[in-house]
């Protein structure tokens, strides 16, 4: 067993092949496969199910692939801290569209001000597109709503609370129930493709409230703009640090105890030790500080 071939089996898990992992490297593929065959030989097990095409990692290969990742990645932490620079040049983070907007040029603005040289690669996607770049390598760290579903290989760590409030035309003034306003006109929901979409629809199930819905869309932006102009209602969570126009729109707190979606900032187990990781962490979670001012 050898360094090459750890960082090749770690590569095949992130890139899912032997020709992918190949390119990715610089070999071809049949050299990969030599490789994983002589892994196999002086582990004394099978990596691979060679019964499938493409071929893939069983279970133990899944882990042990995983394992080296987390070995590779010290060793590269090992060599940053002897050149005295504990600091990669660049790193790669996800942010849902509901934070863009709002907290991403605050982050930027945070990191610059540390690491004036780090180069920062920036993608925008749902929750759970992000959460599995995060496990496949492709993102160092994502901001998203906590994750509906269990990521073994995810650090999850909670950021903020954001609040439900139900939201109507300002026309719509002294209706004070949630229930009442959300029944008032059609209901415009948040693209149940996403997580926070799905949280919204199973918290209306369990309160038994039956909404006439017309639109969906993946804009909280464009909820509340069509919601003030009064084509519907709706129910958004109140947004760290985004505005709304109290004389547009009705809100109404929605649920009691109100109920509310947590965003949370999340990395590979196998990251750690860093002065970014602990920058990024400590970033994150100052962010929400001062909020509602």
């Amino acid at each position: 067993m050898n360094l090459k071939q750890l960082r090749s089996i770690a590569t095949i898990r992130q890139q899912g092949s032997f020709a992918a992992a190949g390119d990715r490297i610089g070999l071809s593929a049949s050299a990969i496969s030599v490789q994983m065959q002589q892994l196999e030989a002086s582990l004394g097990t099978d990596l691979f199910d060679r019964s499938s095409r493409p071929v893939t990692l069983t279970a133990q290969g899944e882990r042990i692939a995983g394992i080296a990742a987390e070995v590779l990645e010290k060793l590269e932490l090992i060599k940053r801290v002897a050149r005295g620079a504990d600091t990669p040049d660049s790193m790669a983070i996800g942010f849902i569209p509901t934070s863009v907007d709002n907290l991403l040029p605050r982050v930027l603005e945070a990191l610059r001000e540390e690491f004036p040289q780090l180069q920062v690669r920036v993608k925008s996607g749902l929750s759970g597109e992000l959460a599995a770049a995060v496990v496949r390598g492709e993102l160092d760290y994502a901001l998203l709503t906590s994750p509906v579903v269990e990521f073994p290989d995810l650090e999850i760590t909670p950021i903020a609370s954001e609040a439900f409030i139900a939201i109507g035309p300002a026309r719509l003034a002294g209706i004070e129930s949630d229930a009442a306003l959300l029944r008032a006109m059609p209901y415009i929901a948040f693209n149940k493709r996403t997580w926070v979409g799905q949280q919204i629809a199973a918290l209306l199930q369990q309160r038994g409230i039956h909404v006439s819905e017309a639109i969906e869309i993946d804009s909280l932006e464009a909820i509340e703009n069509l919601v003030a102009k009064g084509f519907g209602v709706s129910i958004v969570p109140r947004r760290l640090y985004a505005p709304m126009s109290k004389a547009e729109l009705l809100q109404v707190p929605f649920g009691d105890p109100v109920a509310t979606r947590q965003l949370a900032l999340v990395r590979h187990t196998a990251r750690g030790g860093s002065v970014l990781d602990a920058a990024i962490e400590r970033i994150f979670i100052d962010m929400p500080r001062g909020f509602g001012g």
